[in-house]
């Protein structure tokens, strides 16, 4: 401390000063370090103002710190220390142990609140992901995969697909503010537009950043490790190989016709497998463990209900109302537009066209296609 004061005296004062002489100026004005503490109702008072404004996660070196500064109230580092022990005695603990406090997501049963969301790691090929899970169980609704998840009408079909197998609604859908969401939010909102219930209409929507959608952001990182890895890896090694240009949509149109019917006959196994698995309870987290279907469809074993409420109208409403406003997932893995350019190029009707059942007849119907493609 002494050799700052020498090096701030210098640099920022121009004047040189040797450390024995600021010594001897300190003891003649009787400088020295304040180490009398306020007293002790003060000092826990300050502490707990200080450790409430979102300091929860400072130790108490940086508590003793902001106390001295930013308030009248002086402390030694070893009085805060022993109150934050017993003020919060598991933050102390956490902190001794280098230990994080991750905030824990509470879901109080199933159709409490799903979560829907899109995977964008294979995006650059032409190859979206989309799913929705149970917050409770983290049971799969669906899983699929398709040529985008923009388009809010193939979303709103997947959810109306889901109601209408279950038979309910959930009580609230958790999803991004991207556009690709607001045909389900409209339909979330006006099937419980009329509940009486505090979650109802408006509230029955919830909108946030998909960096916090929980539950979704954990079930990719599983995703990535047990499924999409592989097919990244391997539309990569297409690009390097120079057999795939993603800068082409007629070849990505191409892809997605060869590789997204193989990619959900991946996905349905991987779905199944997903909600009949056992999952394991964490140390330091409160949270459900079992398996996701079980729970999803047993909740009073997990001393809980279902949260789901009843359709506002009849099924064959839903189905003119998906029928009219909403598009069918797509029967081949590319749009539409492009299945006439397929026929005349194959020169076979729809019906006809091939759909392949391995990675190796997929990489062979579309390297036949972009040659074909080629000539024209």
């Amino acid at each position: 401390m002494r050799l700052d004061i020498c090096g701030f005296l210098l640099f920022l004062h121009n004047t040189a000063l040797s450390l024995s002489q600021l010594k001897r100026i300190l003891r003649r004005l009787g400088l020295k370090r304040r180490i009398v503490s306020s007293p002790f109702p003060d000092v826990i008072r300050a502490i707990r103002s200080v450790y409430k404004r979102g300091m929860a996660v400072g130790g108490y070196k940086t508590i003793s710190k902001l106390v001295n500064t930013t308030t009248n109230v002086k402390v030694t580092q070893e009085t805060t220390r022993c109150v934050l022990k017993v003020i919060d005695p598991e933050g102390a603990a956490l902190r001794s142990a280098h230990r994080l406090r991750h905030r824990i997501y509470t879901n109080e049963g199933p159709n409490f609140t799903i979560h829907i969301d899109g995977y964008d790691k294979l995006k650059p090929f032409g190859i979206a992901i989309l799913v929705a899970v149970d917050g409770f169980s983290r049971c799969i609704l669906w899983l699929e995969a398709c040529y985008s998840n923009n388009d809010p009408r193939i979303i709103a079909g997947f959810f109306v697909n889901s109601v209408k197998r279950i038979g309910r609604l959930p009580r609230q859908v958790r999803g991004d503010a991207g556009t690709e969401n607001v045909w389900v939010r409209a339909m979330q909102i006006a099937f419980r537009f009329n509940d009486r219930e505090n979650m109802s209409g408006m509230n029955s929507y919830m909108t946030g950043r998909s960096t916090g959608n929980q539950r979704i952001e954990r079930f990719w990182v599983n995703l990535r490790v047990s499924f999409t890895v592989f097919w990244r890896n391997y539309f990569k090694d297409m690009v390097d190989s120079g057999l795939l240009r993603i800068d082409d949509p007629v070849l990505l149109e191409c892809l997605g016709f060869c590789f997204i019917p193989l990619i959900q006959c991946d996905l349905n196994p991987f779905t199944h497998l997903w909600n009949i698995h056992r999952i394991r309870q964490q140390r330091h987290v409160e949270a459900p463990n079992g398996i996701p279907i079980v729970m999803y469809y047993q909740p009073e074993a997990y001393g809980t209900r279902d949260f789901s409420f009843r359709l506002p109208c009849e099924l064959e409403t839903i189905d003119r109302i998906q029928e009219r406003y909403f598009v069918k997932k797509p029967q081949f893995g590319c749009k539409d537009d492009f299945i006439p350019v397929l026929e005349h190029v194959c020169k076979m009707q729809r019906e006809q066209l091939p759909i392949p059942e391995s990675i190796e007849s997929a990489t062979s119907l579309f390297l036949a296609l972009t040659e074909i493609l080629d000539g024209y």
